[in-house]
């Protein structure tokens, strides 16, 4: 794994991205000593960045709900954010990282201070991976979650997010690789092919299996879930965001 470039992957939350990332570690990428853990599942985030990346939208004045509001001005602070403290910690927590390579970062905070971390990242180290997922899929998952919200105003979350993180690649002349949600789990083949090809892996569909404990050739939500987010959005319409 010594010639394997770091793997960033830059997404909203609710995409996925928990699956991919413990299926990509799988080829031996580092993911942390220590990862940020839900009741459900582990969310293979490097706790250790978990908490930096909170410490980074603290100190820059971020202080709403990031998981339900996009802030291009949120962004724009970060973006500027200076910090000797902050900077010191993020040196020395790459530092360490320099020894582990290679790693892999997984955050939905991410989408907001990774404009703060390129100061620090090698990019010529990194591989990016851009995730996205189903509209339709991400208001159902958000529902189920009590995650109340218009199905516009969640669209409309996730594509200043996505435009957000489209602007960051070519704003940095950086090379990407998109994955769609969805279409890794209706098409795995096609899907692990193009991040083999693009990670110089040797993933298979036995290794998505092992990760991934749901059906493959299908979508993640089905009709009964849609059914259930609906009853759920309904019953808490008056706290909806819109």
């Amino acid at each position: 794994m010594a010639n394997k470039k770091n793997v960033i992957i830059l997404t909203s939350g609710i995409s996925g991205s928990s699956v991919l990332a413990s299926f990509i570690a799988g080829a031996g990428y580092f993911i942390g000593d220590k990862t940020f853990k839900k009741k459900q599942y582990d969310t293979n985030e490097n706790l250790e960045l978990v908490e930096l990346n909170k410490e980074i939208m603290s100190e820059s004045g971020f202080n709403i709900d990031y998981t339900m509001h996009f802030s291009s001005r949120g962004v724009s602070n970060i973006d500027s954010l200076k910090s000797t403290r902050l900077d010191k910690k993020c040196k020395s927590f790459l530092k360490i990282l320099k020894n582990k390579q290679p790693w892999l970062w997984k955050d939905p905070r991410l989408w907001l201070t990774i404009r703060y971390w390129k100061r620090f990242l090698n990019f010529k180290e990194c591989k990016f991976i851009f995730l996205t997922r189903d509209s339709l899929q991400v208001w159902v998952s958000a529902a189920l979650k009590r995650q109340i919200q218009t199905y516009s105003y969640s669209k409309n979350y996730n594509g200043g997010i996505n435009k957000s993180l489209l602007s960051f690649f070519k704003e940095n002349n950086l090379e990407y690789l998109h994955i769609h949600f969805e279409d890794l789990l209706l098409r795995p083949e096609k899907n692990i092919e193009k991040l083999n090809g693009y990670l110089g892996t040797d993933l298979t569909i036995s290794d998505l299996k092992k990760v991934y404990n749901d059906p493959l050739y299908k979508k993640r939500k089905n009709l009964f879930d849609f059914i259930k987010a609906v009853l759920i959005y309904f019953k808490n319409y008056p706290q909806r965001y819109k």
